[in-house]
């Protein structure tokens, strides 16, 4: 018999080698380093996703060990997944690709619950925030890892050690766990990425005076070599299986490679108690909800679960506008955040007039949707679908609850059943 994993289980405890197989590791960003990333996990033995909404270019192949020529104008997230697949060395090996925009195109339940550790490539700002705000809210560990020119930085943020809860429901309070699985982990996070970055949004330039975004024209390209996208990934690597092990020695805290001189940095985190995130404290409750249900269900069946009536926010999803210039009635269907502000012309005018910015003869009248929902919105949004709004299938969204002189907010998972 071939012994893969040979030489990897002399140095890991054998509890670590039953682990790793059965971890799954949500990969968001696909470009070099989540490359290189994915390229260790996989071969450690790994369940891995990769989540981009990208298209692979030719200044990525000289970069990245998952392209190919053939592969420019693909997706990123795909052929990563089918080359990762023929490299798998496990059998059945559960290894996934999205295409899409993980912020928007995805449940936060399929992608924070449903996986153990999140190790992310991303190069904005805004997505960073965005990762980081859910691991903590749902508890799932999470590494920050980012290289630029020839200088590497790698973060781990998890909770503190104690009190991790494994499938027995015993509550073990150190790594390895014996039963094989990740365990579930019990305390909160002291620290995240926010004592970095700050509080707030991360919209940069990309929204203009409309509300609607901008095309950054002037996006600039991170600097890279191929040895600084493999120095980040054999050090985030290195770190999880230290993890797994109980021997983590970066938790919390972030260090700095700078290649020029060969020098290491690293700095520990100090708590912000100003931080939203983790003074929010918002349980996160899990409902059941068939494909037929309608929005007007399924906040009946807040109501029934949890009492009270229920008042669910939700993204603004715009139908459909009115050109500024022509008064065409256009077809949107997508999230407010997520519109570009030149889409308020047609194509049409677009086209025909260089100054069609300054072309405003007619309101844009959107139709959009409301940004909170009760079970007295109006009849015609309460028959819709989750999707027909841009709630993704396995989200979760924000209720509060009213009634019996209490006020309760929940995150509420809407996991989807067949049944």
């Amino acid at each position: 018999m071939n012994d893969y994993f040979a030489r990897q289980n002399l140095l890991l405890p054998p509890e670590v080698g039953r682990m790793i197989p059965k971890t799954k590791v949500l990969v968001p960003g696909t470009g070099a380093v989540g490359n290189e990333v994915s390229k260790n996990l996989v071969l450690m033995g790994f369940q891995v996703t990769n989540v981009d909404f990208d298209y692979v270019e030719d200044s990525n192949l000289s970069r990245t060990v998952l392209f190919r020529k053939e592969d420019i104008r693909k997706s990123k997230a795909l052929v990563a997944t089918e080359r990762l697949k023929e490299m798998a060395l496990t059998d059945n090996p559960q290894i996934t690709g999205l295409h899409g925009n993980l912020m928007t195109d995805f449940g936060k339940g399929r992608l924070f619950m449903d996986h153990d550790i999140v190790i992310s490539c991303v190069d904005t700002m805004q997505c960073r925030a965005f990762i980081s705000d859910w691991c903590v809210r749902t508890g799932t560990p999470f590494f920050e890892v980012g290289a630029e020119g020839l200088d590497v930085n790698v973060a781990f943020y998890a909770p503190p050690e104690g009190y991790q809860q494994i499938s027995d429901g015993k509550i073990i309070e150190k790594l390895p766990s014996s039963d094989g699985f990740f365990p579930k982990p019990l305390n909160k996070f002291t620290v995240c990425l926010r004592e970095e970055i700050g509080q707030g949004y991360f919209d940069g330039q990309r929204n203009s005076c409309s509300g609607f975004k901008m095309k950054d024209t002037s996006l600039q390209k991170i600097p890279t070599i191929q040895t600084s996208s493999a120095m980040a990934a054999a050090i985030v690597s290195t770190e999880l299986i230290k993890y797994l092990s109980g021997k983590d020695t970066l938790r919390n805290k972030v260090l700095f490679y700078y290649g020029l001189h060969h020098e290491t940095l690293c700095c520990s985190y100090t708590p912000n108690e100003n931080c939203l995130i983790h003074k929010e404290n918002i349980p996160i409750r899990t409902l059941e909800i068939k494909p037929t249900d309608t929005m007007g269900d399924i906040l009946s069946k807040i109501r029934d679960q949890w009492g009270g009536e229920p008042l669910m926010h939700v993204p603004s999803f715009v139908f459909s506008g009115h050109c500024a210039c022509c008064g065409k009635k256009m077809k949107i269907n997508n999230r407010s955040s997520e519109i570009y502000d030149d889409e308020r012309w047609c194509d049409e005018c677009r086209s025909r007039y260089d100054d069609y910015v300054m072309r405003q003869d007619y309101a844009s009248q959107w139709d959009r949707t409301p940004v909170e929902f009760t079970l007295f919105t109006a009849e015609r949004f309460l028959k819709m679908h989750p999707q027909e709004i841009g709630i993704p299938q396995d989200d979760i969204v924000k209720v509060v609850i009213a009634g019996n002189d209490r006020m309760e907010q929940l995150f509420v998972r809407l996991k989807p059943v067949l049944r």
